[in-house]
């Protein structure tokens, strides 16, 4: 008899270590098989703080928890749109594991639409992994670090072109050295369908100053990818359609649910890319087209005084493609106006 009751509690023992358990972001808490929705409150400082929407969908099973992080450039729309989308079509029920929603990372910068940055002049893709006493965008960064990618054991940053930028759809894959994150990650971007790939080998290796959503959850051991899909403030069908299933074919990718798969059958790999500044403040218009194929040092467009005078023209820094290029006349100093990359389709 007593043989029988250690075997019992042996396997009540398993079971429960193998049960999917609650699964808490900010306000949403799910129990396994349910859906809910809420918000990261991130307090007042300084500054106003921030309601930050989230859902939750946890499974019945153990498993991979995604993180789907959209819109933390207020101008860039396409992910905003495509994520209630795909919150309509996971059912707790039959998945394994769980996908944390990030519906807006940055709702000051998108309610004032601002380009880049928000009203305390800082990229919310430039200030992680946050601080809890710092200002609007460092206190954002601080919650969805401990609220989102703590929690997370993947993550896809879902980005366009911002509100100036007409961009060709690419997803940005971080090679870090380490063969199994640079493989799960090289997945992740094949899942999402983007047939162009960037090869990302500059990100900070510092966890205190990790700057980037995804390269955030990198140094942590997530594998994380950045998708771009649409630009100039435009919510097209195709750019946003590419985010949904691009989102949906990684969560069958990560086997959480089933879906149809985008997975990129011949990607062209962005073997070299460098993002052009402008060397002066001015009145920018771009001669060239995304994805049009530039040779070194061809002039990508000319920066002009408001009288008319040319004061700079912008070259090419090699030949390759532009993968995106500003299509709005304002400009200053030191912004990106294009981004050039070397095609390749040899997979590294």
């Amino acid at each position: 008899m007593r043989s029988v009751t250690l075997l019992a509690m042996t396997l009540l023992a398993a079971a429960t270590a193998s049960a999917q358990s609650p699964l808490t972001v900010g306000s949403a808490t799910a129990r396994p098989g349910e859906t809910a929705s809420g918000v990261i409150a991130v307090p007042d400082g300084a500054d106003p703080g921030a309601q930050v929407p989230v859902s939750v969908v946890n499974g019945v099973r153990p498993g991979p928890v995604l993180a789907l992080v959209a819109g933390t450039h207020g101008y860039e729309y396409t992910s905003i749109v495509a994520l209630p989308r795909v919150l309509a079509k996971l059912d707790a029920k039959k998945m394994a594991g769980a996908v944390i929603l990030v519906h807006m990372a940055n709702p000051p910068a998108f309610y004032e639409r601002r380009i880049y940055r928000n009203v305390d002049g800082k990229n919310l893709n430039r200030v992680y992994p946050g601080n809890v006493s710092g200002t609007q965008t460092e206190r954002i960064a601080f919650a969805l670090t401990r609220d989102v990618i703590d929690k997370a054991t993947h993550l896809v940053d879902m980005h366009c072109g911002d509100g100036n930028e007409s961009l060709w759809r690419y997803s940005y894959w971080q090679v870090t050295g380490d063969a199994k994150m640079d493989a799960a990650g090289k997945e992740l971007a094949l899942a999402f369908g983007l047939d162009h790939i960037v090869i990302d080998r500059e990100r900070p290796k510092d966890l205190a100053h990790s700057l980037y959503t995804s390269n955030t959850a990198v140094l942590r051991g997530k594998p994380a990818i950045t998708a771009e899909s649409g630009g100039m403030g435009q919510t097209d069908e195709e750019s946003v359609a590419a985010q949904e299933k691009g989102a949906l074919s990684v969560i069958a990718q990560l086997g959480i649910q089933e879906f149809p798969s985008a997975r990129v059958a011949k990607p062209l790999f962005i073997d070299r890319s460098e993002v052009v500044a402008s060397p002066v403040t001015g009145v920018w218009r771009g001669t060239v087209e995304k994805m049009q194929t530039v040779a070194e040092g061809a002039i990508l467009g000319q920066v002009r005084d408001p009288f008319g005078k040319v004061l700079a023209e912008v070259k090419a820094p090699f030949a390759g493609k532009v993968l995106y290029v500003v299509g709005t006349p304002p400009v200053s100093k030191g912004e990106p106006v294009a981004f050039v990359g070397h095609v390749t389709e040899v997979a590294p």
